[in-house]
């Protein structure tokens, strides 16, 4: 009896410590074993799902939450998510890196973009111009005007916030984004990139979302698409990688 009480309880103590591990990942169902795999030999992962509602990031962390909150509260018609792991350990500074190295808006001019449409090389930006700029203790806010081949000048707000456990990035469009100059595609404050950082055990998550709330009639789709979500994408991409790059340039 005493040999089966010992079993009962190990076998409870085990499903508890497993449940906990298992609770603790970032991640839900909508991420793959081979996205997670992926992840793991230090891939950056790219998932072009076009609905928030298949967002595959969970948990309680207060930045994860603010993003899952603000793209819940726009209901975006276009989405994708780009996600990338880093290791704690050798990484320790890594939000004020990021930081520092996402907040140089000049630099964001002549980021290599690739058009699907056109299957030509451009800049991302064209030109990047603070407007203003102002700092509240971790919490920076800056306008800045960007040059976007086919949408002209787009002005922007650029949030971002440094706090003890994540660090949060936001943009977002402050004007009617027009193609081409002839016709509307996104009404202003409908074109977010998010950007979260956070850790999770021993590992950084760095998480980027692509959001626009556009029209999703067949002959503008297939243009917001390639037009905007590939931006997006293609910035986040850009910049996940580059900590690497900061680093070894330190060394």
């Amino acid at each position: 009896m005493k040999t089966i009480f010992k079993n009962i309880v190990a076998l409870a103590l085990f499903s508890v410590a497993f449940a906990g591990a298992f609770s603790e990942s970032p991640y839900n169902k909508n991420l793959s074993a081979e996205d997670i795999e992926s992840l793991g030999s230090g891939k950056t992962v790219i998932k072009n799902t076009g609905s928030y509602k298949k967002m595959c990031m969970k948990g309680e962390n207060p930045g994860l939450k603010k993003a899952v909150e603000t793209v819940t509260e726009l209901k975006p018609a276009y989405f994708a998510e780009v996600i990338k792991e880093y290791p704690y350990e050798g990484n320790e500074n890594l939000l004020e890196n990021f930081s520092s190295l996402v907040m140089d808006i000049p630099s964001y001019a002549g980021i290599p973009y690739y058009s699907e449409r056109a299957e030509e090389w451009y800049d991302l930006y064209t030109s990047a111009e603070i407007k203003s700029a102002q700092e509240d203790g971790n919490t920076q806010i800056v306008n800045a005007d960007f040059e976007m081949k086919p949408f002209g000048l787009v002005p922007m707000k650029i949030t971002s916030e440094k706090k003890d456990g994540y660090y949060y990035y936001e943009s977002t469009n402050l004007s009617t984004m027009r193609y081409y100059d002839k016709f509307n595609c996104v009404s202003p404050e409908n074109m977010k990139s998010i950007i979260v950082i956070f850790r999770s055990d021993d590992k950084w998550i760095l998480y980027g979302i692509g959001a626009v709330k556009a029209p999703s009639v067949f002959f503008l789709r297939e243009r917001v698409d390639t037009s905007f979500m590939n931006r997006i994408k293609t910035f986040c991409a850009y910049f996940f990688p580059k900590m690497v790059e900061q680093k070894h340039q330190a060394q």
